[in-house]
């Protein structure tokens, strides 16, 4: 599966927000049991300031969006968000299998957080390699080794 990034535009930035409400609303319900619209928005925006955004595009089509983070010694896969119209279909393994590749050339190891309440994104995590490290009260830390 062919899937391209392109760095975010500010042509992007509604389409952006709408998917983080899509792909977030319910986990945060059911993580901490409300959805706060001005909370949510700041962490939206926080995000879109970082210009680390890159737009996942197959077909063409906007399907989701990618921030990685890179350390001297580490690489953070900081958020991936699967517009939901297009979860399930391959999407963020081949995006996470990608990364996985250049933490491996590069032999960096891969962290990454995520809701517990996520628990989709931990299985595919845990099928990809990625082992827990730490549990906070909201999150679990993962990790993949460099190898």
């Amino acid at each position: 599966m062919q899937i391209h990034r392109r760095p975010a535009q500010n042509s992007d930035y509604d389409w952006l927000l709408r998917l983080h409400h899509s792909v977030y609303r319910h986990l945060i319900v059911k993580e901490f049991g409300y959805w706060d619209e001005d909370e949510e928005f700041e962490l939206f925006t926080e995000a879109w300031r970082t210009q680390k955004i890159q737009i996942l595009l197959r077909n063409n089509q906007r399907v989701g969006m990618l921030m990685i983070l890179e350390e001297t010694e580490r690489l953070w896969l900081d958020e991936i968000q699967i517009d939901p119209q297009f979860q399930n279909q391959g999407i963020g393994t081949t995006v996470i299998g990608e990364l996985i590749a250049t933490s491996r050339h590069r032999q960096l190891p891969v962290y990454l957080r995520v809701l517990r309440a996520n628990r989709g994104a931990q299985r595919l995590y845990r099928r990809l390699g990625f082992r827990r490290i730490e549990d906070a009260k909201h999150h679990i830390v993962m990790e993949l080794a460099s190898r």
